[in-house]
């Protein structure tokens, strides 16, 4: 037996460790392309428009903006080179880039504001008990506006209620027409008891819009007193 046949014997032995996955994968990859291929100094590889796999040391002007790799002399990806965006994926991210501009900018402004009012708030207030008895001394100023206008309200009521029992039993259980004097005194009365019933409405809301920000005041303030302590 000749030193080349023994040889020969002993790689066969030891193809299964020799042949690994990768190293198949390898070589059929570089059986399957062409030896113009194999001697490039570079070699690429894309997807075609038919969705075909294609190898080549140059790539098409058609093709050019499709993604693609390139592979060394053995068929290993050395690098990849992503897709050319669209014109709608361009306008996309533009429009994206102008949004959170637009946003960092709200946010900013929004962060100024809140920075200029804790100012204020800590050069008005120089206590807790200071904002609550200013809270509990603005709360008593409208609720004595309600009061005024729950009393006039009431004074109206009690004139129209007069004014239409008048006319009822003078006018209308006979069958007769209201005069106009009375008819436009009790459309007067109606209209008012309506504009001092969407006041008393107005400044009850105003009540509460100013417990509700005065809670939130109080609570800032107390952060902003902690945050200042550490």
């Amino acid at each position: 037996m000749s030193i080349t046949l023994v040889y020969s014997c002993a790689m066969i032995r030891y193809l299964p460790e020799i042949l690994t996955p990768s190293r198949l994968i390898t070589i059929s990859l570089l059986l399957y392309m062409s030896p113009q291929i194999l001697t490039a100094a570079t070699l690429y590889k894309w997807i075609d428009d038919e969705g075909k796999v294609r190898y080549s040391d140059r790539i098409p002007t058609s093709d050019i903006k499709k993604q693609h790799q390139t592979l060394n002399k053995q068929g290993v990806v050395i690098n990849t080179k992503e897709a050319a965006k669209t014109e709608e994926e361009l306008a996309a991210e533009a429009e994206a880039k102008i949004n959170l501009e637009i946003q960092l900018a709200e946010e900013k402004r929004i962060k100024g504001l809140q920075d200029k009012k804790d100012r204020v708030l800590l050069l008005t207030f120089s206590s807790e008990e200071e904002m609550i008895a200013v809270r509990e001394n603005r709360i008593s100023v409208i609720d004595s506006v309600i009061r005024l206008i729950e009393k006039s309200i009431a004074d109206n009521e009690v004139t129209l209620i007069g004014l239409q029992d008048s006319a009822d039993s003078q006018y209308v259980s006979k069958g007769q027409e209201i005069p106009g004097g009375l008819a436009q005194k009790i459309e007067h009365f109606t209209r008012k008891i309506a504009s001092r019933t969407e006041q008393l409405n107005s400044r009850k809301a105003e009540k509460n819009k100013v417990k509700e920000q005065f809670d939130l005041d109080l609570a800032r303030y107390r952060l902003l007193k902690e945050q200042a302590k550490n």
